[in-house]
């Protein structure tokens, strides 16, 4: 049967110079292969404790020397917390390192040491965990049960986040760590959750995570609402019939105009001493006609909900005025 011996041998400061929400740098050597899964693994439990990650603690030469100190160094922690203290740019730092061994069976000793530095703080203690036939997941469970015991994080919170949609991205407390649904610890204490997705309205909540409790956390995220239509969206706030009553009206009094016009009588050529006089106010009657039929055809084109606009073209010898509309 494939059995896979693990021992870690963990070597850190007093749990009490070990608080959440300090700022922490992860480096991690040995193993090649084994390297980011480990260092992901370590960021990651370190980040849902409330610790502020800090990329790159160390120039690649400080980390050549460090290695340097547990390969051929009398005192390697004395000479690692010289390095950390010199070259690190966090106040704090864990540093691991891999070892793997091949099995006659195939399988992989692998032993991983970790240090944890603290600036100012010379004490340490040291963890010892093995895990027997380990799987991905429980060497995952091993490896957090002993970031409990060096970090001091057993008493955290655990919410279970999810969205409807799912796949809204999470940011708490103005960090963003991921995208629903997820499992994530907390310290204890009050938190901001706010989650987003595109096209729809973001959500937020304030929660109060308690030690060693589970919560779940579940939020709807709407549509974004459209906005509302502009005024140019309307149609004429007139009744229907009135565009049309207008215009009717102006063409009325436009055809008037012209029949007063059509029997108006010159004097000159008359030989009674009445006769009719009606072109003035026939002219005045079709012009008023032209109006009013102009302002009832421009009510029913709006009513309409056309995009219309007076349009002109000329060439040499050619004009053209008129009126261009979508009906």
């Amino acid at each position: 049967m494939t059995r896979l011996a693990i021992t870690f041998a963990l070597l850190a400061t007093l749990a009490s110079s070990a608080r959440a929400g300090g700022d922490v740098g992860v480096v991690v050597t040995g193993e090649g292969s084994m390297q980011p899964q480990l260092a992901a693994q370590i960021e990651a439990w370190l980040s849902q404790h409330g610790h502020t990650l800090v990329p790159s603690p160390l120039p690649p030469e400080a980390i050549n020397a460090l290695v340097d100190c547990f390969v051929v160094v009398s005192q390697p922690q004395g000479c690692a917390r010289d390095i950390f203290e010199k070259n690190a740019k966090s106040s704090t730092m864990l540093y691991a390192r891999l070892e793997s061994r091949s099995t006659p069976t195939g399988a992989r000793d692998v032993t991983l040491t970790a240090y944890w530095f603290d600036k100012g703080h010379d004490a340490v203690t040291e963890q010892r965990k093995t895990c027997e036939r380990c799987t991905d997941q429980s060497l995952r469970t091993a490896a957090d049960d002993l970031m409990k015991k060096l970090v001091g994080g057993g008493d955290v919170g655990h919410i279970k986040l999810s969205s409807n949609p799912p796949g809204a991205r999470i940011t708490i407390d103005g960090q963003a760590i991921g995208v629903t649904p997820l499992d994530w610890d907390m310290p204890p204490g009050k938190h901001t959750i706010q989650m987003d997705k595109a096209g729809l309205t973001p959500a937020s909540r304030d929660i109060i995570v308690s030690s060693n409790k589970s919560d779940a956390v579940g939020m709807v995220l709407a549509p974004i609402a459209a906005p509302p239509p502009t005024s140019t969206d309307y149609p004429s706030q007139l009744p229907t019939w009135a565009p049309i009553g207008i215009t009717a009206v102006g063409g009325a009094a436009i055809v008037t105009g012209i029949v007063l016009i059509a029997i108006d009588q010159d004097p000159a050529f008359n030989n009674h001493k009445t006769y009719r006089d009606t072109a003035p106010l026939g002219v005045g009657v079709a012009i008023g006609g032209v109006v009013v039929g102009g302002i009832g055809t421009y009510l029913l084109l709006r009513s309409f909900k056309t995009d219309s606009a007076p349009v002109a073209a000329f060439t040499g010898d050619t004009g053209y005025i008129g009126w261009l509309g979508r009906f």
